[in-house]
């Protein structure tokens, strides 16, 4: 079982308790914690974080292998998660953000290859 971070995990890690400054050890656990194979995210994460001028930004732009792209077993869990959002009662315009930003991605990720979300939301 392997965890997958969602970009306010990251976030929140720079912006309070863990800023880079403060305890590069957090971020080197992150690296290690990867390395073995336990702890990743995806790329739809990666391109929001990389999106700032910031320190979190440099550490997520090098190291891309830590963000995993969507592959094909994804696909069913897409449609799947997809259709959940689109008749669980939530109006068109969540239904329509939410499928289009990493959250969508992250769940279908976790279905399709028994991850667990780490999330603050």
């Amino acid at each position: 079982m392997a965890y997958l971070l969602d970009a306010n995990v990251f976030i929140q890690a720079k912006n309070l308790h863990y800023g880079f400054d403060f305890c590069p050890a957090f971020w080197e656990w992150l690296d290690a914690k990867h390395a073995a194979g336990s702890v990743m995210s995806i790329d739809r994460v990666r391109d929001e974080l990389i999106g700032g001028d910031d320190d979190l930004a440099r550490w997520a732009d090098g190291r891309a292998a830590f963000f995993v792209e969507a592959d094909p077993a994804m696909l069913p869990h897409l449609q799947a998660v997809s259709r959940w959002a689109s008749t669980a009662g939530y109006e068109p315009a969540a239904i329509n953000t939410f499928l289009q930003v990493a959250d969508y991605y992250l769940v279908a990720g976790a279905l399709a290859h028994g991850h667990v979300v780490v999330t603050h939301e």
